[in-house]
């Protein structure tokens, strides 16, 4: 059986003037990208609002589906407004719950969630 040689191909360096070209474009790229996420972060303080609302709601409908369900308004308090949760029997069902929860910003801004719970 032959055997068969693969022809040697050689690679060339990289002049010096190449690798400081490189290294320019790099070190601009991330001075663009270091200045557009410190922009996103100072001029996000809506997105900032809106995590803190969540994850409160989020805390709050775990606190609603470990007890036990009876319908009614409760209204709670929170620095950065309040938050009206109102349970009431869906479609005439004794076991299963609707519950809407409305947060509410001190800039009036206004985030509805609705889910179903069953009371078991």
């Amino acid at each position: 059986m032959k055997r068969r040689f693969l022809p040697r191909r050689t690679l060339s360096a990289s002049t010096m003037m190449e690798t400081i070209t490189a290294s320019v474009v790099f070190m601009i790229i991330f001075v663009l990208a270091m200045d557009t996420l410190t922009r996103l972060v100072v001029n996000g303080n809506e997105d900032s609002d809106s995590l803190l609302i969540e994850t409160d709601m989020n805390k709050c409908r775990r606190r609603i589906c470990q007890s036990t369900l009876v319908p009614g308004v409760e209204t709670y308090e929170y620095d950065w407004g309040q938050m009206v949760v109102e349970i009431t029997a869906y479609k005439d069902k004794e076991d299963i719950y609707q519950i809407e929860m409305i947060a509410t910003t001190d800039k009036h801004r206004e985030i509805r969630f609705r889910f179903l719970e069953a009371n078991e």
